[in-house]
């Protein structure tokens, strides 16, 4: 049995040579187009947790951010204290509920004590055994503190990770006892002896910046990333914060030559020559300057966060003027925007807003700020992004990365890719999505264009899939979209080719396994020396050509006219054939030779066609 991450199962095996192998991939496409290219189009409150609140850290479990105390209370419940100063609970040792009434009780020292195993040690009493818990690992002593016995360490290294905070010992069970420390909470049964992480379930996942929307930076610094499912230590930087190291400012941001910093003291600073002059902007802000924000195709245009309340400047930063308008009292965090629809969206104390804002002039902001994470987990958001696959990322505290569909990009109509759902140009065969509206018919606004066929191949009220003719010429033009009761026009360009990898949900590559036909699980590792088959579009035109709308044939699909390559890690690999995917719309498949010597791991895929690169993926290999 093979499944996507989505929870779609898909059929069999079947043996019975290619036309059955054509149908399963057909079976397997039909349902993850739906999951890829409509699902993601939902409304605003469908959120879905990014990877959890755990980080695979290498330790004997799942590891959190820092716990400050923990402590055992009545009834055999473990209670801890996080890093955000809030209390949380459990009585099954599985599941965490908040605690709004618990206080930390003070740390009772044992006396007496020959000697301690570490400088900083918290030595605490157990019967006739003590228990410390050190800066690096805990240990226990049967002798009164004469010898000590390291019960975390294991190769020079404590395998429930150091900087160890608090120690509990369950009432009336000397073997039972927790710790804490920068890793999260731990719990032993036996005195020790072996460790269980209890972290789980525990909101104190510490995210305060996003990188991307699957790469983040925690409060001490850590830059983690999405790995199989799971937060991972990653290698990744935090440009923002090298930005702001760079500049030695509280909050920076740069686009081109253009810069912005802000100071402590709420001054604002311009640079349009990266950084070689600066100019001060009249001095609005008392408080400090907390994040920046800056239009990518337009710098001249930012928003400044300082407290509570946001900046806008459209002119370089020569002035700024207050937009902060009927926005809640809440401390901001941080800024994202689209310049474009005159949105703009914070992330504060009290969770997240949107608001409708000019970023081209300086028109009065009057728009109602609206609260976007009422559905989600009650506490602060420490930043917010706007993703170019139309997805909206927010940071809560403690409960790690949540992402839904643009609340403002789902309200109006417009095509993206139907691959991965960016706004990246299309090609003939292309699958491309309409998103925002069910559409009926497609007609193109082109004299060159008007007599080819756009056939619509799914529909839901949310939006719809739309093949690009093979017969297209290149060039943007608009197309004129029909509904039951409406019609839009959007632009649409259309170039010789235009490569796109499908992923799913997860950002996860579609990949095939040539031999069954099946679609691959991703969580499962590929091995080096196999042969896989990509799924893309946008790969232009095919040899024999081929009727627009019509699945492509099970026995000998039409060949991709231009070259296609590939790259893992940057270097390139055996591409064996590009063809349309047998028994589909709009889909291709580029049969890849995976190298018989790879780095194991999460390896980065990308496929290019004439100059133009598609969108780079993540693989998970394995050696023999």
């Amino acid at each position: 049995m093979c499944r996507r991450d989505t929870g779609v199962r898909f059929l069999r095996r079947n043996a019975h040579g290619a036309g059955c192998r054509a149908r399963t991939l057909r079976r397997a496409l039909v349902l993850l187009a739906g999951t890829v290219s409509l699902a993601q189009a939902q409304v605003p409150d469908i959120w879905k947790r990014v990877a959890g609140t755990t980080i695979d850290a290498g330790l004997a479990g799942p590891a959190s951010g820092p716990v400050i105390a923990v402590w055992y209370a009545g009834s055999g419940r473990l209670l801890v204290e996080t890093s955000s100063s809030r209390v949380f609970e459990t009585a099954d040792f599985l599941h965490w509920r908040l605690n709004t009434d618990a206080t930390p009780p003070h740390l009772v020292t044992a006396a007496n004590v020959s000697t301690l195993p570490e400088a900083g040690a918290q030595v605490q009493a157990a019967g006739a055994r003590l228990y410390a818990a050190a800066p690096g690992n805990i240990y226990a002593s049967d002798d009164s503190g004469r010898t000590w016995i390291n019960l975390t360490g294991f190769n020079n290294r404590s395998i429930i990770g150091d900087g160890f905070t608090s120690l509990a010992i369950a009432p009336g069970a000397a073997q039972e006892i927790a710790a804490a420390n920068r890793f999260g909470i731990w719990r032993s049964l036996d005195g020790g002896l072996s460790w269980h992480s209890l972290n789980d379930d525990l909101p104190n996942f510490m995210v305060r910046t996003l990188i991307d929307s699957r790469t983040v930076a925690l409060a001490d610094g850590a830059v983690e990333a999405v790995h199989s499912g799971l937060w991972a230590p990653a290698e990744a930087t935090d440009s923002e914060a090298m930005l702001r190291a760079r500049f030695s400012a509280t909050a920076a941001a740069a686009a081109g030559a253009t810069a912005y910093t802000g100071e402590a003291d709420g001054r604002l600073f311009a640079s349009h020559d990266s950084g070689s002059t600066w100019i001060e902007a009249p001095r609005i802000a008392a408080e400090s300057i907390s994040r920046i924000w800056i239009d990518a195709e337009r710098p001249d245009s930012a928003l400044a966060a300082a407290g509570t309340h946001l900046y806008r400047t459209v002119n370089g930063g020569l002035f700024w003027d207050d937009v902060t308008g009927s926005l809640l009292s809440a401390t901001i965090h941080g800024v994202a925007a689209d310049r474009s629809a005159g949105v703009v969206y914070v992330a504060t104390d009290r969770g997240v807003f949107s608001s409708r804002i000019s970023l081209n002039d300086a028109s009065p902001a009057t728009g109602a700020w609206a609260a976007i994470t009422r559905d989600l987990p009650a506490a602060p958001a420490w930043d917010v992004r706007l993703n170019p696959d139309n997805t909206l990322s927010v940071a809560l505290d403690g409960y790690g990365v949540y992402e839904t569909a643009a609340p403002h990009r789902t309200q109006n109509v417009r095509i993206v890719s139907g691959a991965d759902l960016s706004d990246r140009p299309a090609a003939p065969g292309s699958l491309i999505s309409v998103l925002g509206a069910r559409i009926d018919s497609v007609t193109p606004d082109s004299v060159t264009n008007r007599d080819a066929a756009y056939p619509v191949l799914a529909s839901s009220d949310r939006s719809s899939q739309v093949q690009v003719p093979f017969e297209a010429t290149a060039g943007t033009f608009s197309l004129s979209l029909k509904g039951a009761t409406n019609t839009w026009t959007v632009p649409l360009t259309v170039q010789t080719t235009a490569p796109a990898i499908f992923v799913d949900a997860d950002g996860a590559p579609l990949l095939v396994d040539t031999a069954s036909g099946l679609v691959l699980d991703p969580k499962l590792a590929v091995p080096a020396g196999s042969s896989v088959g990509l799924l893309a579009t946008g790969l232009g035109k095919v040899i024999p050509d081929w009727p627009t709308g019509v699945p492509a044939p099970a026995d000998q699909p039409p060949t991709v006219v231009g070259t296609v390559t590939a790259f893992l890690d940057g270097r390139p690999i055996e591409v064996t054939r590009a063809v349309l995917a047998p028994d589909y719309v709009g889909y291709y498949m580029v049969e890849l030779q995976i190298p018989p010597i790879v780095n194991r791991g999460v390896s980065e895929l990308r496929i290019v066609m004439n100059g133009s690169e598609s969108n780079r993926v993540k693989i998970s290999l394995e050696t023999p």
